[in-house]
């Protein structure tokens, strides 16, 4: 007993001590210098128990309990972030709150909603993400906006002429209608899937996502190549009230004013800006003029309680004189358009849970009027006569394009357990419009969309982070679909020379246009039994970042099948009675390559390959033969390449873009016989010099060396296009 009693007395003398020892938490959140929260990062936090590792979530919060009193470091295990070297914090018996921002390093890591619904650091995310943001927006200083989606790997375009001609972008080897756009979150397209890029301006724009890959899974129906989401920008924090003017004119009589305001004042905060433009586009009959603006407007309602409102519209008029190439122009054709879109957006944040209360509302309103017989003539091309004549279809009153979306979602992200970030939501989209000759009764469809969506992102261990989700749709044209989702990344190798691995696979979905489904005309008629367009995606890829970050390489390979393509048929060749069924199938499988350097300060290299191997697999079409089987993608080269570098300080920069379009399939949908489109490479330069008092003076040139070419076969673009103009900013040193 004696010796029991000997063996337990110093215990019992210790025990007071332990039990007595301070224990307590780290808590806090992580965000960029702009303001944005960083979900989904790992941390390392060190100090006298070794290093625990945690995981932000929502709103970047993040908290570590239990940890033994004492002074611990915080890190960043994320390749293009860093955080101050000196984030430490005294630990004592309570919690203590350390918030973190984190500084890019020269290459930065972007933050990404589009692909996920959520902010996420792009290489946590698994899934092919290319981002312009405003610096890169601002820089390239171009006409339009659709250019500017060509620079990127993956993504085609092609216009019908010069500047807000019909413009279509093709993503991943996908249709003109198969990504879906959003302006600040509001679905855009026309049901269907088509959007018109070619009339868009570069005005007040934040950033542009595109999501590369079947995106269904989290936004339904269009989705089936990519999303591409166009954001307005917000003011930045701390930014002063000020203004900004500017005026430009050049070449084709071009003329251009804008204007706008920006500032934030206690719980509310505004950026607006207006858009006049006018240009005679060199053809007969191709003036262009519009009047845009964009209007992005926030309030802080709580603590924690956010509503943001957001507008951005159009209003234009555009001579068609058809494809001059082949032959004279059409001198009384014209294209009317105005859209619109608009949205608020309500959120409450919480420590754990985050709801979002989304209300949109897009509407498009085309009307192409030739109301004069110009008379018939036949086409001919660089020794090619056609074997008959072209005829003027007039239609004095007008074919009218009228379509409108109202849409409502809500979702929730929470953080389940310490590494799982799980997102839901609910979406309801109404499809209305009025459609068709105005000289005689005008369509009138109406459908209802109605999604459910279930995503989680989860980290394993520290470098493995998974996200993998599913959508259900119920759409009035074809039925109730399920859609998948998964992707994944793993960080071989960590630190700021990072080496990132990733993998995702997907389907995608798109609705029947109103015409497929609804249109009445005898020679097309509409089938209510079509099913939707699906696709299948795979993709992998790598990313490497070299020279502590001054360099970032990315390589992917993908393969895309779209099927059940919808095609026209004559169902009785005696009576030519047309209708709509589901035969077509494409294949797209290819690599894009993408590098951005920066190799010194003020200097930036960006680059971007896209090899494209497309193939129709089961054909649209029984008349056209570049619509037969084994035939290449119409108007999507095989082979791309973008490169862009700028250089400056603060009072003088200067940058240069080339582009390199291979040949690609086309039509001239003239009787030519022509099949193929020749490739072509343009060089586009700019200067920009700071005078003082906040003026500036800039001179850009775009097609600098005059080249020859046709994005589509038929319509000429512009030749050399130079332009100069001065601006002037109050207020904060406003970014660009």
């Amino acid at each position: 007993m004696r010796r029991l009693v000997s063996l337990l007395t110093p215990l019992l003398l210790l025990a007071p001590a332990v039990h007595g020892e301070e224990s307590g938490s780290l808590a806090g959140s992580v965000r960029t210098r702009e303001g944005a929260p960083l979900p989904h990062l790992v941390l390392m936090v060190s100090g006298p128990s070794g290093t625990r590792t945690a995981v932000t979530g929502p709103e970047g919060r993040y908290r570590v309990k239990t940890l033994p009193a004492g002074s611990y470091s915080v890190t960043v295990d994320q390749p293009g972030f860093v955080l101050d070297p000196a984030a430490r914090a005294d630990v004592g018996g309570a919690e203590t709150s350390l918030d973190l921002t984190v500084t890019h390093v020269p290459v930065r890591e972007q933050v990404v909603v589009t692909a996920t619904r959520s902010e996420a650091p792009l290489s946590t995310l698994g899934i092919g993400v290319s981002v312009l943001d405003r610096e890169r927006i601002s820089e390239r200083q171009l006409s339009m906006l659709l250019p500017l989606l060509q620079e990127l790997p993956g993504m085609a375009v092609a216009r019908t002429g010069a500047p807000g001609a019909q413009g279509s972008a093709f993503l991943r080897g996908g249709g003109s209608n198969s990504a879906r756009v959003l302006i600040d979150g509001v679905p855009v397209n026309d049901p269907g899937g088509l959007f018109n890029f070619g009339t868009l301006l570069p005005l007040e724009l934040e950033r542009i996502e595109v999501v590369r890959g079947a995106a269904s899974s989290v936004y339904g129906t269009d989705a089936l190549a990519g999303v591409i989401h166009i954001v307005t920008r917000q003011a930045d924090a701390a930014e002063p009230p000020g203004v900004h003017a500017e005026a430009e004119g050049g070449a084709f009589a071009w003329r251009r004013a804008e204007g706008g305001v920006s500032g934030r004042s206690g719980r509310f905060d505004w950026n607006a800006g207006l858009v006049r433009l006018e240009t005679d586009n060199e053809q007969p009959n191709s003036a262009f003029d519009q009047t845009a603006g964009a209007l992005s407007a926030g309030a802080r309602l709580a603590d924690r309680t956010t509503l943001r409102l957001t507008l951005r519209g159009e209003s234009g008029a555009l001579g068609t004189p058809g494809q001059t190439a082949f032959g004279r122009p059409d001198l009384d054709a014209r294209f009317e358009r105005d859209a619109l879109a608009a949205g608020a957006y309500l959120r409450r944040a919480g420590d754990h849970v985050v709801h979002a209360l989304r209300v949109g509302f897009a509407r498009t309103a085309e009307l192409s009027l030739d109301p004069v017989d110009s008379g018939p003539f036949t086409p001919t091309y660089r020794g090619r006569t056609a074997p008959f004549q072209v005829f003027d279809f007039t239609d004095p009153a007008g074919f009218q394009n009228d379509t409108r979306r109202l849409s409502l979602g809500y979702q929730l992200e929470a953080e389940a357990g310490r590494r799982h970030l799980v997102t839901a939501g609910v979406d309801l989209e109404r499809e209305t419009g009025d459609l068709g000759s105005r000289s005689a009764a005008l369509l009138s469809p109406e459908r209802t969309n109605v999604g459910a969506y279930l995503q989680d992102q989860v980290v394993l261990g520290n470098r493995l982070f998974v996200t993998a989700g599913a959508r259900v749709e119920r759409n009035d044209s074809f039925g109730t679909r399920a859609v998948p989702r998964a992707a994944l990344a793993w960080r071989a190798r960590g630190g700021v020379d990072a080496l990132t691995l990733r993998a995702s696979a997907g389907a995608g979905i798109k609705e029947p246009s109103f015409f497929e489904s609804f249109g009445i005309s005898f020679f097309a008629q509409g089938n209510p039994d079509l099913k939707p367009e699906r696709s299948r995606t795979f993709d992998v890829g790598i990313e490497q970042r070299l020279l502590r970050s001054r360099l970032r390489l990315e390589a992917t390979l993908y393969e895309h099948d779209y099927r059940d393509q919808i095609a026209f048929t004559i169902v009785d060749f005696s009576t030519f009675h047309g209708s709509f069924v589901n035969v077509g199938r494409t294949r797209a499988r290819g690599l894009e390559l993408a590098a951005d350097a920066a190799p010194a300060p003020h200097v930036r290299l960006h680059a971007a390959y896209t090899y494209l191997d497309g193939r129709v697999l089961v054909s649209t079409s029984d008349f056209d033969p570049v619509f037969a089987v084994g035939r290449g993608l119409l108007r999507r080269p095989k082979h791309q390449l973008a490169l862009t570098a700028s250089a400056g300080n603060e009072r003088f920069d200067v940058g240069a873009t080339l582009l390199a379009v291979g040949r690609r399939a086309d039509s001239d949908f003239a009787g030519l016989g022509l099949t193929e489109n020749d490739g072509y490479a343009r060089v586009d330069g700019r200067a920009r010099v700071r005078l003082g008092r906040g003026f500036e003076a800039f001179v850009v040139a775009e097609n600098l060396f005059d080249r020859e070419y046709q994005e589509a076969l038929g319509y000429p673009a512009l030749g050399r296009s130079v332009r100069a103009g001065l601006r002037f900013r109050t207020g904060a040193d406003r970014r660009p």
